[in-house]
């Protein structure tokens, strides 16, 4: 299916003061989040006074308000702490961030981001469902390879002896994987195509 490849496994946001943006000056920081990243961390890293220290930069602009100035994941300007802790709550139950982002391509996420609740059953069922498929040669094949056994198993050729090694030149291979991903939904992440059923 899919060789296992480094992942950075965290995202990144640029928290920074929103008075020093307004007045001509950029005050930021990058600030890295995982897996074991705690709500309360997220809080001091949106903290204007730790943008600041962080910053190396004089708290002179007696600001207030933090907005996210830069992301690696498409996140919003004005996420709060609670939202980014469900990038965290949500990790917990995929191996990296790339599945999360696989998920964001095909759905709206506004309720995975409710600090009183847990991911949505939406998220839990994809992240027990889904596949990985790589793009690169020598693995750029295991995606028809597995959706042609697929196709065999669904109608049976490939459980019946009696059926001759011939028959299967007559198969429209492309047809079936496209029948077959009328069910799926598929996108591709960091030359990875990820694969699910849809929900």
């Amino acid at each position: 299916m899919t060789q296992q490849t480094e992942t950075e496994n965290f995202i990144e946001i640029c928290p920074g003061c929103l008075a020093c943006y307004n007045q001509g000056r950029l005050t930021f920081y990058w600030f890295q989040i995982n897996k074991d990243t705690t709500l309360k961390q997220l809080e001091r890293a949106l903290d204007v006074e730790e943008i600041h220290r962080k910053a190396k930069t004089p708290f002179l602009c007696g600001g207030e308000e933090v907005s996210i100035q830069d992301n690696d994941f498409g996140g919003g300007e004005y996420m709060t702490a609670a939202e980014l802790y469900g990038y965290v709550q949500l990790l917990q139950l995929v191996p990296n961030f790339d599945y999360v982002r696989a998920f964001k391509n095909i759905y709206l996420m506004q309720d995975e981001f409710d600090l009183n609740q847990e991911p949505s059953d939406m998220f839990k069922q994809f992240a027990d469902d889904v596949l990985v498929f790589d793009t690169v040669y020598p693995y750029d094949n295991d995606l028809d390879e597995y959706l042609d056994e697929l196709f065999g198993e669904f109608v049976g050729i490939d459980q019946n002896p009696q059926v001759p090694e011939i028959l299967y030149s007559f198969i429209d291979w492309r047809a079936a994987r496209d029948w077959l991903l009328n069910d799926y939904e598929k996108t591709e992440v960091n030359s990875k195509i990820y694969l699910w059923r849809k929900i």
